[in-house]
């Protein structure tokens, strides 16, 4: 069986997809915590780029500190479902893992900020969604409330006009971007954190998004997600 290390950290974040990948290849993954939220690797000394996620495949000592390189190595060096057919399908799943991606980076991360009280500047890295900087939290949800669906409406928008969506992104095949997608939204409708976002949108922030919603309902039925993530999302903060 392949076999891997994977540093995280006690979130969902970018780890918890590269879990359900692994779940649905037959890859075994050590997980280990990072510092500051766990003691088996420092980060800032042991990772290149000072980020995670950071692995190591056990099969060839190669070490990945980028979750979209980890994904796709990972998908490509051990096939199994998540595996693109051909160079058209690898494109436009890698197209919509993206949109996961700017999300992530965009709204749920600037959240985080907002969520665990880190308001330096220099610990967002200067984040052009500087949500702190003008107007306070109070602002700073506001103006995430509308990037939120700013972003939701063009995916929407997408799938809506698409009859190849479905029942997953880009057809009927589950991808690694529909399990990026699913870790996205559960993390907002489901975690204790991001019950500011909930509240902002008096109650489910994907509502609006019948869509979006019926992929992950989707992809929630896969039984190596159901058993990967269990009750992750009620648990982790953020």
């Amino acid at each position: 069986m392949p076999e891997i290390d994977l540093v995280y950290l006690p979130v969902v974040g970018r780890g918890e997809q590269i879990n359900i990948i692994c779940a649905m290849h037959g890859i075994k993954v050590n997980s280990m915590n990072s510092k500051p939220m766990g003691e088996d690797f420092d980060k800032d000394t042991e990772a290149p780029f000072g980020t995670v996620p950071w692995m190591k495949d056990h099969s060839n000592g190669l070490e990945l500190n980028d979750s979209m390189a980890i994904v796709q190595y990972l998908v490509t060096k051990y096939d199994g479902p998540l595996t693109p057919s051909n160079p058209e399908d690898a494109a436009r799943v890698g197209m919509y893992w993206a949109w996961s991606q700017d999300y992530y980076s965009f709204v749920l991360s600037p959240f985080h900020d907002i969520i665990t009280g880190h308001n330096e500047p220099f610990w967002r890295n200067l984040r052009l969604t500087d949500t702190l900087a003008d107007g306070g939290k109070e602002m700073g949800i506001k103006n995430l409330t509308t990037l939120h669906h700013s972003r939701s409406k063009f995916l929407e928008n997408n799938l809506a006009g698409s009859d190849a969506s479905k029942p997953f992104l880009t057809g009927s095949r589950c991808s690694y971007a529909d399990i990026f997608l699913y870790t996205c939204v559960r993390t907002v409708q489901e975690t204790g954190g991001f019950g500011i976002l909930r509240d902002a949108c008096n109650g489910d922030p994907f509502e609006q998004y019948p869509n979006i919603v019926g992929i992950c309902n989707e992809v929630g039925k896969i039984s190596e997600v159901t058993e990967t993530v269990g009750s992750k999302f009620s648990e982790c903060p953020i």
